[in-house]
């Protein structure tokens, strides 16, 4: 039993009793923890202000036993709460965190996840980025750090060099066109070279830069179909957060064909 300072982004937040809030927190090192918050509903509290939703900030914590912590100290960094201002982007980045949630652990690092989040909030919040694009990059960019990148090197049938490109959300996998032609194409989705020039860029950038393209026109459409189709397989089930933010906002959402939870 110690304490610790570490800084985190509430993800979550649970109010109970009069004064009291459960908040899970994505830690700088890309970890998530659920925190008890005593009594800092109260009127006038002074750390209130540091454990909202879509907070990222310094946390002392009292680490007890079965690693289950006790806030003592907190102090604000940054507030995103701007993006309650449209509640579709309320919606989206509440999604962005659950997904976020669910592919982090409480015993394993994963700094990257944090980053992404936390870029994702910054886009959408200073409406710098269509948050279609910001949300197909997210969970793009998040599976493959999660160990769960596309293979495209090469034509998962014959083995030869993609040009002409299908692409299987559920599976990760490429066929070429003539394997396409021999094989079928259910669940394949045949790339626009625009979304595959979009695709290549969410991968392989350095994580400030991931958010920094543009699509337009079908392009646009068919990565975000991608994007969320690629991250529900590995997700392997849906989100109550995204079945509300397409209550809201229906572009985007995945063909039942595709073979991706929704």
């Amino acid at each position: 039993m110690e304490h610790l300072t570490l800084k985190g982004l509430v993800i979550r937040e649970t109010d109970f009793g009069d004064s009291d809030r459960y908040i899970s927190v994505l830690t700088e090192s890309g970890r998530r923890i659920e925190v008890l918050c005593k009594g800092v509903r109260r009127r006038g509290g002074r750390m209130i202000n540091a454990v909202r939703l879509f907070c990222y900030s310094e946390l002392t914590l009292y680490a007890g036993r079965g690693g289950k912590y006790t806030l003592t100290q907190a102090d604000l960094i940054a507030s995103f709460w701007g993006v309650t201002e449209s509640m579709e982007t309320y919606a989206l980045c509440c999604y962005l965190a659950e997904l976020v949630g669910h592919m982090t652990d409480t015993e394993e690092d994963s700094p990257a996840a944090t980053r992404l989040l936390l870029y994702a909030l910054r886009a959408v919040a200073d409406q710098k980025r269509d948050r279609l694009l910001v949300k197909a990059a997210l969970e793009l960019r998040l599976m493959a750090e999660s160990g769960y990148a596309p293979d495209w090197s090469a034509c998962s049938a014959c083995g030869q060099a993609l040009q002409d490109i299908w692409f299987s959300p559920r599976d990760g996998v490429c066929r070429c066109a003539a394997c396409a032609a021999r094989l079928g194409t259910p669940g394949y989705v045949h790339l626009l070279p625009a979304t595959f020039s979009a695709f290549s860029h969410i991968l392989m950038q350095e994580i400030p830069r991931v958010y920094a393209f543009a699509l337009s026109g079908p392009a646009r459409l068919q990565l975000a179909q991608i994007g969320e189709a690629y991250a529900l397989c590995r997700a392997e089930r849906g989100f109550d957060s995204l079945t509300f933010y397409h209550s809201l906002e229906p572009e985007g959402g995945i063909p039942s064909t595709w073979g991706a939870r929704t």
